[in-house]
């Protein structure tokens, strides 16, 4: 009986914030489906492999984002940090501050830079989100640490 009980209690505790999150503008599905694009894109981007990080940038973006791919040949990203997601006031857009941790293989000196990371969902396509990265930000960065 008591485990029915705490079932159907977590059952409406789970429905409530559900509601709850409709009611003040936030929709769980959308917001999950940016937290999973943004943390598997930047694992990607920690891991070193750009061409697989591409899948998550604006397609009007991608030719200058794998151009960069060189710059990341000499880098090792020891770890990451990511900040908290800031919804636009639409809902379509977030921001999210990223740390990476990184040395050159050169000189084995280790860095910290930052990505301010600019996500958009795409028109049409569900919950699919896409980054704009700022890259010459991140080539500027990148340049101290060769």
């Amino acid at each position: 009986m008591r485990l029915r009980l705490a079932t159907a209690l977590g059952f409406a505790l789970l429905t409530t914030l559900g509601c709850a999150g409709s009611i003040f503008g936030l929709d769980s599905a959308k917001e999950i489906a940016l937290e999973e694009s943004q943390r598997k894109y930047t694992e990607l981007m920690r891991w070193g492999e750009i061409e697989g990080a591409s899948a998550y940038v604006d397609p009007a973006s991608i030719a200058a984002f794998l151009d960069t791919a060189e710059l990341f040949h000499d880098i090792r990203f020891t770890d990451f940090e990511t900040g908290p997601l800031q919804f636009g006031d639409d809902s379509e857009t977030a921001t999210v501050n990223v740390v990476y941790h990184a040395y050159s293989t050169r000189t084995l000196v280790e860095k910290s830079f930052r990505e301010h990371q600019q996500w958009y969902r795409e028109a049409n396509a569900g919950n699919s989100w896409r980054v704009r990265p700022n890259l010459e930000a991140i080539a500027k960065q990148l340049g101290g640490v060769r």
